[in-house]
């Protein structure tokens, strides 16, 4: 190897590893922002009016009840400060984009201070190539 082609090749390796290190740098920083990892609920705007703890243990919920390779028809959970809510998941199947599988997800969600409205979240939610849940755009 001589000079122009040997300097071609390192600056090129040094351009890659910019690159890499962006890559995970992003990559990481996302991961640390995102709602899973937060704590917050995929049912956030019907969960808005609870308390943080109980919208912590909302979230627990939905994150225990997707874990779990099964169809689940009633998933129980209450929080510390009075909420509770009722979590129903269908059987996975595989995402359109082929990115992991989906399920559908309902969940309804009792608060004190609703009056009875019980709001409910019905959506599907899909697994990303990280393992975390979120809501798929209609």
């Amino acid at each position: 190897m001589s000079g122009p082609y040997l300097f071609r090749v390192c600056v090129y390796q040094q351009a890659m590893n910019r690159s890499v290190f962006w890559f995970l740098f992003i990559s990481v920083f996302a991961a640390l922002l995102s709602p899973a990892q937060a704590g917050e609920p995929l049912a956030a705007r019907q969960t808005a009016a609870l308390t943080q703890a109980d919208r912590q243990a909302a979230a627990k919920a939905e994150h225990d009840a997707l874990d779990r390779d099964e169809v689940i028809k009633g998933f129980e959970w209450s929080g510390p400060d009075g909420a509770s809510g009722l979590i129903i998941i269908s059987s996975e199947f595989p995402s359109v984009y082929g990115m992991g599988g989906c399920r559908r997800l309902v969940h309804l969600i009792r608060h004190p201070g609703d009056g009875g409205v019980n709001p409910t979240f019905d959506s599907t939610v899909c697994r990303d190539w990280e393992g975390r849940w979120s809501v798929r755009e209609k």
